[in-house]
């Protein structure tokens, strides 16, 4: 039986790195923690992250990213510690399942005024529909 090689892991916290998160992190599929928190990177969550098969830790918190965190992501069994804290992120929590199940709403999600967990469409704040607006006009 072939052994697997997992990368043991990437931290690049607290580098003041600006711009978007490069997709192509999405590759390195083997990565077991992954921590890129405390810089200034905008832009949206890569919806490649899905593509981390082995990952355990996701850090992403005290950064300046926007949009809604990919759904996709739900699909990711392994994480252990996921935050995404402190930043500009909107619309729904991931689904409830798996990992995400598991996770302490307050530590992982706070301070993203325009994220919710549990809610209906009629509670999505009408600034937030403003401010999905406003990115799309940007963009």
């Amino acid at each position: 039986m072939a052994s697997m090689n997992y990368m043991s892991g990437i931290d690049l916290s607290n580098n003041n790195f600006v711009g978007a998160i490069p997709p192509e992190f999405g590759n390195l599929s083997e990565i077991l923690p992954l921590n890129l928190s405390h810089n200034n990177l905008t832009g949206s969550i890569p919806a490649t992250f899905s593509n981390l098969k082995y990952i355990e830790s996701l850090d992403l918190s005290y950064n300046n990213l926007n949009g809604a965190i990919p759904p996709q992501l739900a699909k990711v069994t392994t994480l252990e510690d996921f935050s995404v804290a402190h930043n500009n992120l909107l619309g729904r929590t991931p689904e409830r399942k798996y990992q995400f199940g598991t996770f302490d709403d307050e530590n992982c999600y706070e301070g993203n005024p325009f994220l919710c967990g549990n809610c209906s469409e009629e509670a999505v704040p009408s600034q937030l529909v403003l401010m999905m607006y406003k990115e799309m006009m940007i963009s």
